[in-house]
């Protein structure tokens, strides 16, 4: 169990910083915009980002629980 969790969080990290760097080869005009299409396309990017809006979810509502207990 700990194992697939350091799994996951290894790839979304790796995501993350492989997604930094194309942003910011392109803003610098070295990587074409079709390259960030297909990062788009292949799905890495949206799972990233619905688990990272899950996470954020998750962290308001344990804060909101947290602030009404105290």
């Amino acid at each position: 169990m700990k194992l697939q969790l350091i799994e996951n969080i290894c790839k979304q990290t790796v995501s993350l910083v492989l997604l930094t760097g194309i942003c910011l080869l392109y803003s610098k005009g070295i990587i074409p915009m079709y390259l960030i299409v297909l990062f788009l396309l292949s799905g890495t990017l949206i799972s990233l980002l619905f688990r990272t809006f899950t996470l954020i979810v998750k962290i308001i509502i344990a804060l909101t629980v947290m602030g009404m207990l105290v």
